[in-house]
């Protein structure tokens, strides 16, 4: 299908689903937005609004078998060794293997609670199915409002591919740490007539929820990391993005992985030796992206569009990538009347033509390098960081972790790395919600380091110090 046909054709569709969104009014950084509680006939109470999240009371028996091991009783460390204990064989743990776990998950980082508890199943003999509850007494509304410092603009990449509670990236045992609605509706979630939730994209509570939590975060963006099929939920984005009255803006993130593995036009795979094939195709996503989101959302620097151009190690090859970049960007400009910021993988900067290209480049995995993302070009410092990594569960099928797995744990990587790029003119993190990789800042509710629970905003609460006064 020709190029123009396809952009019309998509427009009537995307009108039909936009038109109904309902506004709340602008966002106005001197109030509070309401709460997502309340009762709605369903007999639950508001949630708590902007206050210290608090932990259930300490686990103390009875000492008894479950059938399902609940990972997250007890809070201390000691407790804890109980409970699991108490839950696998029915009786009390000895005074030694007290003191060798607990010490261990307040003094050794890749000790987590999952391992105590396989640990402990494992010299039962036993089998065990894992669940993971909630360890605070409720979840907290957070919209108090973020009057911001200084002029960095700082944003996260945030994934939507959850499709809980029993879809693609939901298996608790899969991730580490849980969000909210993973396996039962949450309230936390609510949006409009939906009083529950689950965590999941189909789902305008899902986003409402990261866009607040967001927006009292201090951040300015979200890009939104996008294969090309996801697509269909942008709908859900607009209707919450209205429905919170602004304050937060969108960007695209596009993530090239997905490429050549799902149904067409995402089953074809650009080759950049073929310079205008390969810039048709990948423009059909950044043209559904930006035509299902109207231009008021979108976030801009220096007055362009923010669009990410992630390396997957799929599109080829490399060198050759500059032309088409330069293409995608006159294809944006003579659809939408803008030139994009392009933010560029560092891996395309094999083609020496890049450099004229991009407006910025970042390098993903900032493990690797030992250090941030630093890149400065055009007179735009640009900053790109992960500070946080917790996972063995999906690359080794819930095998224990061991001193050798990558593991990044607690909030000093991410204070550093906010002060670090305390001068920079723009910040990507990644990521805002990674459950699978233990990446996410954004909230959870069952993150455990150095013997007791961290707050479900202990990381967002560090971003809003360093963002607003």
């Amino acid at each position: 299908m020709k190029l123009v046909s396809w952009i019309a054709l998509s427009r009537v569709a995307l009108v039909s689903v936009l038109v109904c969104a309902c506004s709340r009014g602008s966002y106005d950084a001197s109030e509070d937005d309401e709460s997502t509680g309340g009762t709605g006939g369903t007999g639950m109470q508001p949630l708590p609004q902007d206050t210290e999240f608090q932990l259930r009371a300490e686990w103390e028996g009875p000492c008894e078998t479950a059938k399902t091991i609940d990972v997250n009783w007890g809070n201390a460390p000691e407790s804890f060794v109980r409970a699991a204990q108490c839950q696998i064989t029915g009786s009390e743990p000895d005074p030694a293997t007290i003191d060798e776990l607990a010490g261990q998950l307040r003094t050794v980082e890749h000790v987590r609670r999952v391992d105590v508890v396989r640990t402990l199943c494992t010299r039962a003999s036993r089998s065990c199915i894992l669940t993971y509850s909630d360890p605070w007494l409720a979840q907290v509304d957070l919209t108090a409002a973020c009057t911001r410092k200084g002029t960095r603009d700082v944003g996260a990449v945030l994934m939507y591919w959850s499709e809980c509670p029993s879809g693609v990236n939901c298996g608790l045992d899969w991730a580490n740490t849980h969000a909210a609605g993973m396996s039962a509706p949450s309230q936390l979630l609510a949006s409009g007539d939906s009083k529950v939730a689950y965590y999941n994209p189909k789902n305008a509570g899902f986003w409402r929820r990261e866009l607040l939590d967001a927006r009292w975060s201090g951040l300015q963006f979200l890009a939104l990391n996008t294969f090309g099929p996801d697509l269909v939920q942008l709908p859900r984005v607009v209707e919450a993005l209205t429905d919170i009255g602004g304050g937060i803006q969108v960007a695209l993130f596009d993530d090239t992985w997905g490429w050549g593995k799902s149904g067409m036009p995402w089953g074809e795979l650009p080759n950049f030796n073929d310079t205008e094939a390969a810039a048709q195709l990948i423009y059909q996503k950044w043209h559904q992206f930006y035509a299902a989101v109207p231009s008021e959302h979108w976030y801009r620097y220096q007055g362009r569009p923010l669009i990410a151009f992630y390396n997957a190690g799929t599109l080829k090859p490399e060198n050759k990538s500059a032309a088409t970049l330069v293409r995608l960007k006159a294809l944006f400009q003579a659809e939408f009347g803008e030139e994009p910021f392009l933010a560029i993988d560092r891996a395309f900067f094999q083609d020496p033509a890049t450099p004229d290209v991009a407006d910025a480049q970042f390098r993903w995995n900032t493990f690797q390098g030992g250090d941030l993302s630093h890149s400065d070009m055009k007179g735009v410092t640009f900053d790109h960081f992960m500070a946080k990594w917790d996972t063995v569960g999906r690359e080794n099928n819930g095998r224990l972790a061991t001193a050798n797995d990558q593991l990044v744990k607690g909030p000093a990587l991410l204070d550093k790395y906010l002060a670090a790029s305390a001068t920079a003119n723009l910040v990507m993190m990644a990521t805002w919600n990674d459950l699978g990789e233990g990446t996410g800042l954004t909230r959870n509710y069952d993150y455990y380091y150095q013997g007791e629970w961290l707050p479900p905003n202990a990381f967002m609460s560090r971003i809003r110090a360093s963002q607003c006064q």
